[in-house]
């Protein structure tokens, strides 16, 4: 355990307090700070890790900065399509993402195309277009710069996050006071435009007022990025970080903020109501407290542990989507109102690198429903299919076996590739502490088929002589759900007919030889 000093430490600093040292005190006062500012960043690296929803808007990093970001913040951006010139050549191999920003309208798309680095996944556009100092563009006239704003994002693969609107005063441009009046009227207007994200700056100094245009963002329906927030009053150093700690906390426990972005590193000295609010001190790669907090604060509260439960409706993120009250599985509420393209990603810790199992739990009145599985990014499983159920609350099992999980920190992302149906949790299950062997495991001395079955399989033992068998069926929990000794050697065995849906491991013994092998009843 790192018992760090950092905030004393910082104070200490800024305050300028002076102490008077022998010679050879502040000789060894200086040793001291060296072994500290050591120890500080050894515990800054094993107590830190990077929120995916937390960023800066900044644009005059140093590769030092950058560094000492990093250890809580996974992206920035810079109100421009590529990095700044001190970190451009460098910045890939630092471990923070760049989001490159069509700040204005755009005329020359192939130019800007051009710009764009490799890697990038999003395109931020239009900031603060209802500001006369910000892109000057009406919804009308955003609608009408759109199609390149699309054929941008087309030739690089990236997904598009909408205009960055704000709250404005009479001062504004267009006659748009509102985030939310200017995203309506954008989108009445061209309700087809490609926007997979909703984006909007604020400044408003209450947390809570933050929240509720947050909230009122939600009926768009898309996830949102919230790529400028800070407070612009004059404040005390512990006013700005008590402001940013409860919003940081807010967005990072609300699943419908996708990411965020403090505003911002360093500005200029007439800037008094955003002095206190810098995270970064005027020496390069040095945090101020209120950086320290940042990039200390816990994104990790509704991390959860594998192997277990995966309650539904504790989604890190989420696109679309709702609650509803359930009575079953014990978790109060299920996912609900979904819709094709919708998806829900869920922040797990996962104790060992393995092959695992996962039961979905899931209803649906009368359609049949498809979904995908994605794991850090990447689809791992395409095409999950069920049928309906019944019932909207009556529920039943889809399992999905083979799912190839890292260990540490995962995100596991479930799309949707259906419509009108309900989702209640998971339960994952590795399958290396079943001690099974690999799916459809049988041998020229097994016979298993068909694997996986609806209804029931057929298992033999091919052997030199008829032996009775030790048969033992067990889920997934350990529990014992079928044993026999009632077969022999050579026999056909229907097994399964009164399962429920689930994986299980069937064991065989005969003389001196015990077999185990996997089923899959659907």
């Amino acid at each position: 355990m790192c018992f760090c000093s950092e905030k004393l430490l910082a104070h200490s600093v800024e305050d300028g307090l002076l102490l008077m040292f022998t010679k050879n005190t502040f000789a060894m006062l200086k040793i001291i700070l060296i072994l500290t500012f050591t120890f500080i960043s050894a515990c800054l690296s094993s107590l830190f890790a990077q929120s995916p929803k937390r960023g800066i808007a900044y644009g005059s990093h140093s590769v030092a900065d950058i560094t000492a970001l990093k250890l809580g913040v996974s992206w920035w951006y810079n109100w421009s399509p590529e990095p700044e010139a001190a970190v451009n050549s460098s910045y890939a191999s630092l471990g923070v993402e760049f989001v490159p920003m069509a700040w204005g309208k755009i005329t020359n798309p192939t130019a800007f195309i051009a710009t764009i680095k490799p890697g990038a996944k999003y395109l931020l556009a239009f900031n603060e277009p209802n500001f006369n100092d910000g892109a000057r563009l009406t919804p009308q006239e955003a609608v009408d710069a759109w199609p390149n704003i699309e054929k941008i994002a087309a030739a690089k693969g990236l997904e598009i996050v909408s205009a960055s609107p704000a709250y404005n005063g009479p001062d504004n441009y267009g006659g748009y006071q509102s985030p939310i009046a200017w995203h309506e009227e954008f989108f009445r207007l061209c309700p087809m435009c490609k926007v997979d994200y909703i984006a909007f700056h604020t400044y408003d100094h209450y947390a809570a007022s933050i929240i509720g245009v947050t909230n009122g963002l939600k009926k768009f329906n898309k996830p949102i990025w919230v790529t400028e927030f800070a407070n612009r009053v004059i404040q005390t150093s512990a006013q700005k970080t008590s402001f940013l700690k409860d919003i940081v906390a807010s967005f990072e426990n609300d699943p419908d903020i996708y990411r965020y972005s403090w505003f911002t590193g360093r500005v200029p000295a007439n800037w008094t109501d955003m002095i206190e609010g810098q995270l970064l001190s005027e020496t390069s790669g040095v945090l101020k407290p209120i950086g320290i907090e940042y990039i200390n604060a816990t994104y990790s509260d509704k991390k959860i542990n594998i192997p277990g439960k995966i309650n539904a409706n504790k989604h890190y993120r989420r696109k679309g989507t709702g609650l509803q009250n359930t009575t079953d599985g014990g978790t109060g509420q299920n996912v609900c109102f979904i819709n094709e393209g919708d998806w829900a990603e869920y922040l797990i810790n996962v104790a060992n690198a393995s092959s695992y199992n996962m039961k979905f739990r899931i209803a649906s009145p009368a359609l049949s429903g498809k979904f995908d599985i994605s794991v850090n990014g990447i689809i791992v499983k395409k095409n999950e299919t069920f049928p309906a159920t019944g019932g909207w609350q009556l529920y039943a099992d889809k399992v999905v076996s083979g799912i190839a999980l890292p260990k540490g920190e995962v995100y596991l992302k479930i799309i949707f590739e259906s419509n009108d149906f309900n989702f209640n949790y998971i339960e994952a299950t590795d399958e290396a502490a079943l001690g099974m062997e690999t799916f459809g495991a049988a041998t020229p001395s097994l016979e298993l088929f068909p694997n996986p079955f609806s209804n029931e399989a057929t298992f033999k033992i091919k052997f030199a002589t008829n032996e009775k068998i030790n048969l033992k069926i067990v889920d997934i929990k350990g529990l014992v759900c079928y044993s026999s000794e009632a077969f022999s050697t050579n026999q056909d065995i229907k097994i399964g007919s009164k399962l429920a849906s689930g994986v299980y491991a069937v064991t065989v013994s005969y003389g001196n030889i015990t077999k185990t092998v996997k089923i899959i009843k659907q």
